[in-house]
C-alpha cells in the first residue's frame, strides 16, 4: 500500500471531508481483512467518483459500533471533481448509514490525523427505569438509580494535562499516555438521557469508553468523589471501570485550530 507521502508527490489536490456514520453493523473506522469498515466503503465510493484509487485518512479510529457525526478525513486526488460532485457522487454509492456531509479543498500539508488539535466525544446513558428499544442502538441503558450529582462532582478532576494510563486499554501501544482534557461535563439533551461530553487534545485507545464505564461506577457508588483523584493518579487500569459498551459513544467534532483550557471555561 502506498504511503500518504508517496501519493502526495504526484500532481494532486488535497481534500478534507466531514463524515457521519451509524456504527451499527460496521467493524469500526479502519480498513481490515475481516469486517466492513467506514474507511473501506469511503475509499471505494470516493475512488469511483474520482476515477482512481484513493486512500482516505481519518482523524482517528473508532471502534466497531461507535458512531460519528463529525469524523474528519482527507485524501489526495488528481481528479477535477468539485466538492459538490464528491459529496453527492460518493453518497449515492455509500450505504444509508454513512454520508459525507462536507467536502472542501485543503492545503497540501493538511492531514486529517496529524493536523488535528483536539476531538469532542460524547457518551449517552439512558436513565429510564425500563429499557427503551428506540434508544438501544445509541445509548447505554443504566436505569434510573445512578447518583449523577456524584458524577458531576468528579468530572472536574479530569480536566488538565495528565497521565491517563488509568483509562488506557490493556495492550495498547501508545508511547505516551499523557493527554490534555479541556472539558469534561454532564449534559441532559433529553429528559431520559445523560450525556458525558469530553473534549481533549487526543484520546488513548478506549479511553473515552473507560471514562464512561468509570462514570457508571461513580453513579452507583463503587467509586466515590473522594476516591476519584487518587484513581486517576494511580495509573492503574484495574481500578477504573470496564469500558462502556460502544453504542453510546459518538465522535462529534474534530478541531484543527489551537486549543487552550481557557477556551472551554464556563
Amino acid at each position: 500500500m502506498s504511503t500518504f507521502a508517496e501519493i502526495r508527490t504526484a500532481p494532486s489536490r488535497n481534500f478534507k471531508i466531514t463524515v457521519a456514520y451509524d456504527g451499527r453493523g460496521l467493524s469500526g473506522w479502519q480498513r481490515q481483512e475481516n469486517g466492513v469498515t467506514v474507511q473501506e466503503l469511503l475509499e471505494e465510493a470516493v475512488g469511483k467518483v474520482c476515477g482512481h484509487r484513493v486512500i482516505v485518512w481519518g482523524s482517528g479510529r473508532t471502534d466497531a459500533g461507535v458512531h460519528a457525526t463529525g469524523q474528519v478525513a482527507s485524501f489526495n486526488t488528481s481528479s477535477s471533481r468539485t466538492p459538490s460532485q464528491i459529496i453527492f457522487g460518493s453518497n449515492s454509492l455509500l450505504p444509508a448509514n454513512i454520508a459525507i456531509l462536507k467536502a472542501e479543498e485543503a492545503p497540501p500539508e493538511f492531514h486529517a490525523r496529524f493536523s488535528a488539535t483536539g476531538k469532542k466525544y460524547t457518551y449517552d446513558f439512558l436513565t429510564t427505569p425500563i429499557r427503551h428499544p428506540h434508544y438501544a442502538w445509541k445509548s447505554w441503558w443504566v436505569g434510573a438509580r445512578l447518583r449523577w450529582d456524584r458524577v458531576e462532582e468528579c468530572l472536574p478532576h479530569l480536566v488538565g494535562e495528565k497521565d491517563f494510563a488509568t483509562f488506557r486499554s490493556l495492550g495498547s501501544q501508545e508511547k505516551s499516555t499523557v493527554r490534555k482534557i479541556f472539558r469534561a461535563r454532564l449534559l441532559s439533551p433529553e429528559p431520559e438521557l445523560k450525556r458525558l461530553e469530553l473534549i481533549g487534545s487526543g484520546f488513548l485507545r478506549h479511553m473515552a469508553r473507560a471514562i464512561a464505564g468509570t462514570v457508571f461506577e461513580i453513579g452507583r457508588g463503587r467509586v466515590t468523589p473522594l476516591d476519584f483523584p487518587g484513581l486517576i493518579a494511580s495509573l492503574n487500569r484495574a481500578l477504573a471501570g470496564a469500558a462502556a459498551p460502544p453504542q453510546g459513544l459518538c465522535l462529534r467534532e474534530v478541531y484543527y485550530e489551537p486549543l487552550e483550557l481557557a477556551d472551554f471555561q464556563e
